[in-house]
Formats: C-alpha cells, sequence, structure tokens
C-alpha cells in the first residue's frame, strides 16, 4: 500500500507544534533540529503516513520508534517483519508498506544541470536525456527509480546511481503527482493500492 499526502504548503507554519503528540521523541528531536517551516511539516507527514498505514494494515494505533541498518535504513524497532519506507520532496511526502522489502521515492520536476545528471545517468541514459523533449520528466523519473530500487535494497548512498541501469530494474511501478514523480520498488508491486491522505485523517487518528 502506499499512502500519499500533497499540498504539504497549505499546512501553517505550526502544524508539526501542534500535532507533536501523535510522534515519537525521535521523531520530534529530528524535527527540532530542521530549520523551515516545510521541512518540519514534511518531516511530520511523512511519519504520520507511516502511523496511519500501520494502523490500517496492522491495527498498531501507537507512536513507534526505528532501528537502523548498516547503511540507514530505518526499520521498526518493535515490528521487524512489517517493511516501509518514506520519502518527502517539496510538497509531497509519501510512505510505501509491506510484508516484503519496500523502496518509494519522490522526486519533483525542475530544472536540471549537468553536473547532476552525469551523477544519476549511465552513459546511455545521459544519450537518452539528450536526445528527449522533455528532460526534466524523463530524468526526474529515472531518478526516483534508481533512489526506490536502492532504498529497498538498503543500499542506499553505498552504490553510485550512475553504476545502476533504470533498465535493468524489474520489480518497480511509477506515476507522475502533479510536478513530481513518485516510484515504489518490491515484489508486490503489481497490485499496489494507492491512498490519497487529507489533513483531517491526521486529526482523526489522534482521536482513535
Amino acid at each position: 500500500m502506499l499512502y500519499i499526502f500533497e499540498n504539504i504548503d497549505l499546512l501553517e507554519d505550526s502544524f508539526a507544534e501542534s500535532i507533536k503528540r501523535l510522534l515519537s521523541y525521535e521523531r520530534i528531536t529530528k524535527i527540532q533540529r530542521l530549520k523551515s517551516p516545510q521541512s518540519k511539516n514534511a518531516s511530520t507527514v511523512v511519519y504520520l503516513l507511516l502511523r496511519l498505514a500501520l494502523q490500517d494494515m496492522y491495527s498498531i494505533n501507537e507512536t513507534v520508534e526505528f532501528n537502523f541498518l548498516d547503511k540507514g535504513k530505518p526499520v521498526l524497532r518493535d515490528y521487524p517483519d512489517i517493511h516501509f519506507n518514506l520519502s518527502h520532496s517539496y510538497n509531497l511526502s509519501a510512505c510505501a508498506i509491506a510484508d516484503a522489502p519496500v523502496g518509494v521515492d519522490v522526486q519533483k520536476i525542475k530544472k536540471i544541470s549537468d553536473k547532476a545528471a552525469r551523477r544519476v545517468l549511465t552513459d546511455e541514459e545521459f544519450i537518452k536525456l539528450t536526445a528527449s523533449d522533455t528532460p526534466e520528466e524523463y530524468f526526474t523519473e529515472i531518478w526516483a527509480i534508481k533512489e526506490s530500487f536502492l532504498k529497498r535494497s538498503g543500499q542506499g548512498i553505498a552504490t553510485e546511481l550512475r553504476d545502476v541501469s533504470a533498465e535493468s530494474i524489474k520489480e518497480i511501478i511509477t506515476f507522475r503527482a502533479e510536478n513530481y514523480f513518485c516510484s515504489v520498488c518490491g515484489p508486490f508491486i503489481q497490485e499496489i493500492q494507492i491512498k490519497h491522505i487529507r489533513r483531517e485523517d491526521f486529526e482523526q487518528l489522534g482521536n482513535r
């Protein structure tokens, strides 16, 4: 299942503070280190998406803490058999949750530099980029695919993106949401369902 929240910019600056009763101490500490209200809200929202997912799918209604694997991938401290992954970019947050390893990545479509393209793309992909009529969209989709694949495996920054061919990644689904691409990687991909979350859903979470 994939949980999505859009329009983080419409949340009030005090949102993270107003709803922190639903957050773990670990998440509150992380949010306090962030500078901008939008960054604080994005980090809050993505954690709340996880809480909603755990409640909907596993009837778990509690704040949850993380452990971290060797390369930094978070896992649920008290529920190691439940797999999840989180991502947020600017205005969009996403949480993927499953009974098998899963990766999710959200990327906003924006102007790209040659340096960024060469860091992310293989030589063959770079050639396709230069020939594309929509290079920003092509680049963003490829980037999201690779990130979700590496997040699923837990390799993270240990692997250079340009060393991975997006074409070789099979268990993947990618869709566009306004100015974003979202990619989910996992063995269950043909059965994935998407649930769009509203602000009201977070308020109800606190009352359940």
